[in-house]
């Protein structure tokens, strides 16, 4: 990708509006100092409208002012070759409210009530330091947001939530002016005066900033509909209902500062930022519930992972450059910072201990299908050698007794013993295989012996079946009788 002005080369996109999209970048420096950034280029086709530009330098201009831990930082405003302008940011690694809420609902849960308390305070801190802006003489801004929503809420992987995207806040000293009858922002977080389009002061955040909470308390957004014209009606006309019967876990305290903040007379309210939020820790101390600090945001961040890494986001043939920028440049600035042996291990890491057990995996594998072939090689050679046994081997000698034959070749099978006369005699004549095998395997003394003289008998079964043998070698099984 482009570079802009040689300064900062984009690595991969992160997100996309309406007005600009936001890349993940590395600023180069002298020394070779590196850092990954937040690069947000307005769109191509809008660079040439007057009214998106003035903007798009209002909310660098203003941005550039707030230095605060809760507020993203703003470092640099550059044009590139095709004349977009972009402003660079600090990167904050981690996700943003609104994904934590969804992921909530997925998950049909809620987030604890000590660690959303400490999400919002810290956004309240960060827009309250937005609201107290001065300029050089001290004269005040009156800067308003007028989008606070979960969206524009980021919470790093240290724990710390910031505010960011001032790109249509309202300031005395700003450049451009709202055209008559806009209404600008995300309509389920505008207060009723904001979508009157009468004067807005710092109370209008603090209504989105109680709808924020409000969503966050329930599970669910205050405002629904199907379009966004019932959707203001709805904030115009309707009342907004305690979180706690949504759900009655819920501290009373803690819902009725909500409900108060939630006001639509913009005198009920409370008068800024600061004052919700005391409003908010006084009414969880009184109900027992304790913040949360930022070590156990920073854990609670780790462990629900709906984010995407650095080097996760970029193409395969730079991930080994943002690994290694983001183990130096961490995830932002402020007291968490010290929190940081409490961060996951860095990328490469995690890629060696994969790769060293995805060589095991192999390895296993590879003994596993060896161990099979060999098994599978023994079996075969048993079952060959069984087989040339049975089809060329010798049958045994004592197959039919010591003192019997096998019968010959289409002979009839008889059992009954030669008479004495005859013992000299030589038995009929046989095939030529039968008689080698006869003289072959015969002992001489079997045949000079004489035959005690019996009575002749019938054949018995066992005698037959025992007769019957098949010859082993060269013939055929003989017709059973």
């Amino acid at each position: 990708m482009a570079s802009e002005r040689g300064r900062y080369d984009k690595l991969a996109e992160i997100a996309s509006g309406g007005m600009a999209t936001v890349y993940l970048a590395r600023a180069h420096g002298l020394g070779g100092f590196e850092r990954l950034v937040a690069v947000k280029e307005m769109h191509p086709h809008l660079a040439k409208e007057p009214e998106f530009v003035a903007m798009f330098l209002d909310e660098a201009r203003l941005a550039a002012q707030i230095r605060h831990p809760n507020v993203v930082a703003t470092l640099d405003v550059t044009e590139n070759e095709e004349g977009s302008l972009s402003l660079v940011m600090e990167y904050v690694e981690g996700p943003s409210l609104q994904q934590i809420l969804r992921r909530a609902v997925r998950q049909h849960d809620r987030v604890p009530i000590d660690l959303g308390l400490r999400l919002f305070l810290d956004a309240l801190s960060g827009l309250e330091a937005a609201h107290e802006l001065t300029d050089e003489s001290g004269t005040p801004l009156h800067i308003v947001h007028r989008d606070v929503s979960p969206q524009n809420i980021l919470v790093s992987t240290d724990g710390i939530a910031k505010l960011t995207d001032f790109g249509v806040a309202r300031a005395d000293s700003r450049l451009s002016s709202t055209r008559t009858g806009t209404v600008k922002g995300k309509v389920p977080y505008m207060a009723p005066e904001q979508i009157r389009s009468k004067s807005l002061d710092r109370r209008t955040d603090v209504y989105a900033a109680g709808a924020v909470l409000w969503e966050m308390l329930a599970c669910r957004r205050l405002v629904q509909g199907d379009s966004e014209v019932a959707m203001m009606y709805q904030i115009t006309e309707g009342v907004a209902v305690s979180p706690r019967e949504v759900i009655p876990e819920v501290p009373e305290g803690v819902a009725r500062a909500c409900l108060k903040a939630l006001e639509k007379n913009p005198d009920q309210r409370y008068p800024s930022a600061a004052e919700f939020a005391e409003a908010l820790e006084a009414s969880a101390r009184a109900e027992g519930v304790v913040v949360a600090n930022h070590r156990a945001v920073a854990a609670y961040v780790r462990a629900i992972n709906v984010h995407r890494a650095p080097s996760a986001l970029a193409p395969e043939g730079r991930r080994s450059v943002i690994s290694g920028l983001s183990s130096v440049t961490g995830s932002g600035s402020g007291p968490a910072s010290k929190e940081a042996p409490l961060s996951p291990p860095a990328t490469p890491a995690r890629t060696a201990l994969t790769s060293t057990r995805d060589a095991d995996v192999e390895a296993s594998k590879k003994r596993s299908f060896r161990g099979v072939f060999i098994s599978v090689g023994a079996v075969a050679v048993a079952a060959l050698a069984l087989f040339v046994w049975i089809r060329y081997g010798k049958p045994p000698t004592d197959a039919n007794g010591p003192n019997e034959r096998p019968a010959a070749q289409g002979a009839p099978v008889e059992t009954q013993a030669p008479p004495a006369t005859t013992a000299a005699v030589p038995p009929p004549a046989a095939s030529a295989t039968a008689s080698a095998a006869t003289s072959a395997n015969a002992a001489p003394a079997e045949v000079v012996q004489p035959a005690v003289a019996k009575p002749a008998a019938p054949p018995s079964t066992a005698t037959t079946s025992r007769t019957a043998k098949p010859p082993v070698k060269g013939g055929y099984r003989p017709r059973e009788l």
